[in-house]
């Protein structure tokens, strides 16, 4: 696998820019979309997508690498570069910042620096400090499910998932359909690893429950961390699933 640096995230996006279109990317707004890409990957994928640091700065996150790459550009338009190798980037990749550039390459830079003002990372680093990772994992995945538009993840690994689920999911009803211990149905292993999938399987876990309400209730309350079940639904199944699926549409998921 090829580890990008933050220079090559940044020459994607300048490849991006339609001058005839009116667009322009300054090191300003470059820096914020450099910032974006890092923070949702994180979130996507539980690892950075690339090494250098990000800090706070008075005008939002930077990366002092690739600040001083551009700063001869000042506050003007940086120009597309000519030395991209495309090759660099696989599908996963080319998806995730085809999507930071479309929804966040519609604002102007300031408004991207106002933006970041506003969000965690910046507002809890030490001024002039490293943003923290961590933070902006965590910032970030609760940021998607505020954002349920954002598909980043590929076809391919999008179906893998799916097909990691289901089978996971017959085998523990399989192997769980004559047990009468709720407590024993979900520490079988299938179950425990449904959990370990974490955030990316809600969905899935609500079309389960939609479709044959079946005992997933654990599952959704241990990654999620939420209990929607008020203590008179207890024990109706029909009542505990409903107020899943209410939970689900309120917090914006689509199944």
């Amino acid at each position: 696998m090829i580890i990008l640096s933050c220079h090559d995230v940044a020459k994607y996006f300048l490849t991006k820019v339609d001058p005839l279109a009116g667009d322009l990317v300054s090191n300003l707004k470059l820096q914020k979309l450099v910032y974006y890409a890092q923070g949702l990957h994180l979130a996507l994928y539980e690892e950075p997508l690339f090494t250098e640091p990000i800090e706070a700065w008075p005008h939002g996150p930077v990366i002092p690498v690739l600040y001083h790459a551009y700063k001869q550009y000042g506050n003007a338009a940086i120009e597309r570069p000519q030395d991209v190798d495309f090759s660099r980037y696989d599908d996963r990749i080319r998806n995730l910042l085809d999507e930071v550039y479309s929804f966040f390459g519609q604002f102007s830079a300031w408004k991207l620096r106002d933006m970041t003002h506003e969000e965690d990372p910046w507002k809890n680093a030490p001024t002039n400090g490293v943003i923290s990772l961590q933070l902006m994992k965590e910032y970030f995945k609760a940021w998607l499910k505020r954002h349920p538009a954002i598909k980043a993840v590929s076809t391919s690994q999008q179906a893998e998932m799916v097909q990691k689920f289901a089978a996971l999911a017959d085998e523990w009803e399989l192997e769980v359909a004559g047990c009468s211990f709720v407590a024993e149905k979900y520490s079988h292993p299938a179950y425990q690893q449904i959990i370990e999938m974490g955030p990316a399987v809600i969905p899935l876990l609500l079309r389960e429950l939609e479709i044959k309400p079946n005992h997933w209730f654990e599952a959704l309350r241990a990654i999620t961390g939420a209990n929607p079940i008020q203590p008179e639904q207890r024990g109706r199944i029909k009542q505990m699933v409903q107020a899943w699926l209410n939970w689900g549409r309120e917090h914006g998921y689509q199944w």
